[in-house]
């Protein structure tokens, strides 16, 4: 018998519209399960920041700034 993975969100515990960030500092990662009220800061900043190779497909050239980056992984795919 298959059994179904609810996710919940970190901060607040509804299920409604979870999704998965990665979220790296340094050389520190963390995953996250955030309801899109509570993920909107993060895709802020994901907006603001560089984008980086991860080794998957090739991405449009990045834009350079003199700012902090967040780097979320996976957030193009959880977008589908």
């Amino acid at each position: 018998m298959a059994k179904e993975v609810v996710s919940r969100c970190d901060e607040c515990g509804t299920t409604e519209g979870v999704r998965e960030f990665i979220v790296s500092v340094d050389v520190h990662t963390r995953e996250l399960d955030l309801c899109p009220e509570h993920a909107a800061p993060l895709l802020r900043l994901y907006d603001l920041g560089t984008e980086v190779s991860t080794g998957r497909k090739a991405s449009s050239k990045a834009r350079k700034g003199g700012h902090a980056v967040v780097a979320i992984e996976d957030w193009q795919a959880n977008q589908s």
